[in-house]
Order: structure tokens, then C-alpha cells, then sequence
């Protein structure tokens, strides 16, 4: 039985936009694997390092400081606190507290992440997070980026009014704005071992290289599988 391959030219259109796609979302998931593995070999390495005083001279650049261990000296501002709406404990949705922390003998203030609180009764109804240590204390945690997310839509940066403020996506310059002074461009994740925080299990969020190496093992056969279609569509049985 004797074939020809006489692909269409639709076929051989769909291959060439197809085809190239595929295999790039498969390298650009194996490329999230690799900085993840990198971000967690960073992020091992520098919490095994001592922890460091957060002054009002420690450099204001994440991308040297994340992940280290910090101890720092100062008072709450409860009044003025931030809720990091729509996240995620287990299978349970509720709110990141972020309260301002005055960094004693300064005029500089950093955001404490105290950890995560489950939603009310309504969504009207905000949760009590009045409760923190008063007056000048000494609290430790570690150094991490603010929230960030994949899509934002318009407006989530925006804080709420009134307080606690409600906000989607947390960045300084919105939140010093609406606090009427300056903050740090990063988060102090507080220790689950300090007193004055709510569920904080921090590990929860951790880095997974594995997921987007399977991501990247799917777009790789979708790839294998468009290439047999073009050429099983494109054989035709010759006539005797």
C-alpha cells in the first residue's frame, strides 16, 4: 500500500503558528522551574544567615535583603491597618493583617505582615485586629516582598476607606499615601514564634519548581500531539 504526504496549506499554516507557541510556553515553564529552584536555594541560604537590626539606614532594595532574618525596634501603629483581601489558608479565604511598625529613633516605618484571619460573617463585616502589643517593643521575622499577583486589575493598589482598609494589592506608595507618611517598599513577615500575630504559616506559600516542570511536560506534548496530527492528515492512500 503505497502513501504520499500532501499536507494542506491550512495545515501546514496551523503547524507553523501552532507548533512554535507550544514549545515556547514549554521552555517558559521550565524556565519558572529554574528560578524558582534558584529563589529557593537564595531563600535557604540566607535565612541560615544571622538575623539583622532594621534600622532607619538599612538599605530600601528587597532584592538584597529578602529573605533575611530581622529583629526590629519600634511600636504598632493599630490604629492604621491593612487587610490583604481574597487570601488563602488551607481551603479557607480570609484576610493578610499588615500593620504599620514606627522604627524607633527614626522617621521610618515598614509594614509587619501579623499574619492571616478568616473572613466574617459578611463581607461587610471586618475582622477585630485591635489587638497588639502597645507602646515601643522588639519584634523579629523576616524580610520578604509586599503581595504581588499575576493580573491586577484596575484599582486593586487603591486602599479602602475607612480603617482597617481593605485593599487587593499592596504597594507603598498608595499605602504611605493613604497613612500620610513614608514606608519601606517591603514586608516583615512576623515570626510565628513573636507574640501579637494571627495564623502565620508562612511555608504554606513556598515555591513549587515541580508544578511548572509539569506544566512544561503538558505544553510539550500538546506540541508532540499537533506535530502527529500534521502529518497523519497530511498522508494519503495512493490508488493502485
Amino acid at each position: 500500500m503505497n502513501y504520499s504526504f500532501k499536507p494542506s496549506l491550512r495545515s501546514v499554516l496551523l503547524l507553523v503558528l501552532v507548533f512554535p507557541l507550544l514549545l515556547g510556553l514549554g521552555r517558559w515553564q521550565l524556565h519558572r522551574a529554574d528560578e524558582k529552584t534558584a529563589l529557593m536555594a537564595l531563600r535557604e541560604a540566607r535565612m541560615r544567615e544571622p538575623p539583622i537590626q532594621l534600622v532607619a539606614s538599612t538599605p530600601d532594595s528587597i532584592e538584597d535583603l529578602r529573605y533575611r532574618s530581622v529583629v526590629v525596634e519600634g511600636e504598632y501603629d493599630v490604629a492604621h491597618q491593612f487587610l490583604i483581601d481574597n487570601q488563602m489558608l488551607g481551603q479557607q479565604v480570609g484576610y493578610h493583617v499588615l500593620t504599620p511598625f514606627r522604627l524607633a529613633g527614626s522617621g521610618q516605618s515598614v509594614l509587619v505582615n501579623r499574619g492571616w484571619v478568616p473572613w466574617g460573617s459578611a463581607r461587610n463585616v471586618l475582622p477585630d485586629i485591635s489587638q497588639a502589643p502597645k507602646g515601643k517593643i522588639s519584634i523579629a521575622g523576616v524580610l520578604d516582598r509586599l503581595h504581588r499577583v499575576g493580573f491586577r486589575l484596575q484599582g486593586a493598589e487603591i486602599p479602602a476607606a475607612g480603617w482597617p482598609s481593605v485593599v487587593q494589592l499592596p504597594e507603598p506608595n498608595p499605602l504611605s499615601r493613604r497613612l500620610g507618611y513614608s514606608l519601606l517598599s517591603y514586608q516583615v513577615l512576623l515570626s510565628p514564634q513573636v507574640e501579637g500575630g494571627y495564623a502565620r504559616d508562612w511555608h504554606a506559600s513556598k515555591l513549587d519548581p515541580d508544578k511548572n516542570r509539569g506544566y512544561a511536560l503538558q505544553w510539550f506534548l500538546f506540541a508532540a500531539i499537533a506535530l502527529m496530527l500534521f502529518f497523519w492528515r497530511g498522508l494519503h492512500r495512493q490508488p493502485r
